[in-house]
């Protein structure tokens, strides 16, 4: 990351954002209540009250009409799709964890990740792309890493390396690198569409027919 956008970093908090607490925060997203670290959900919450961009509740997923199902690529888009990949993640992660090939807080930093990995899908806001950039995975992993001094290192790692062999963070390394970037992918690429939690008001205007997985708090994965 060049020394402006380690600036514009720095800076990001100051950007107006549309969230103005934590009970809107779980009211877009309810996933974050199924990060079952504390702290963990404690400084994803953080994160998005404090610099999310405002485009990642409107925009499209994709600008260019590749890469994701059409409704993602339609307003909301990214939005719907970052529940997608919560989603396929949960669910990927937790044989995992059974296996023993990851831990219970690793998985809670996976579940983080997936909610902010597409963050900055069209790069800094003062940027005003109408396209997606390639570099938001190390825009969303540096902006994590300055606004939320709580998150984890292992949250910044699999934002930054989500996009494996096209985008501009690392490559996955390790197995739950590779596990991140496979449930994205997944999840953008599935032909059955995944089902979300709890879409909001919001999402549920702009995609009548989407499935909603209706469970209880304890089976809420």
């Amino acid at each position: 990351m060049s020394i402006d956008d380690l600036e514009k970093a720095k800076r990001i908090t100051r950007v107006k954002n549309s969230i103005d607490s934590d009970e809107e925060v779980r009211r877009r997203l309810p996933e974050v209540d199924a990060i079952y670290d504390e702290d963990v959900r404690r400084a994803t919450i953080q994160y998005f009250r404090k610099c999310c961009p405002d485009y990642f509740w409107e925009r499209p997923a994709s600008a260019s009409g590749k890469y994701h199902p059409p409704d993602e690529r339609s307003s909301h888009g990214t939005w719907l799709h970052t529940k997608r990949v919560f989603n396929t993640y949960a669910n990927l992660s937790e044989s995992y964890v059974e296996m023993r090939r990851i831990t219970d807080h690793e998985r809670a930093c996976g579940k983080a990740a997936a909610l902010i990995h597409d963050t900055f899908n069209y790069g800094w806001p003062s940027s005003g792309r109408d396209m997606t950039t390639s570099k938001h995975d190390v825009i969303a992993s540096a902006v994590a890493a300055f606004v939320a001094p709580d998150m984890p290192e292992e949250v910044i790692h699999l934002v930054n390396s989500h996009m494996g062999p096209w985008g501009e963070g690392k490559t996955p390394q390790c197995e739950h690198e590779r596990l991140f970037h496979t449930a994205d992918m997944s999840a953008a690429q599935s032909s059955h569409k995944p089902d979300v939690y709890f879409p909001s008001e919001e999402l549920q205007d702009e995609f009548p027919e989407l499935e909603s997985i209706d469970v209880s708090e304890e089976e809420f994965v």
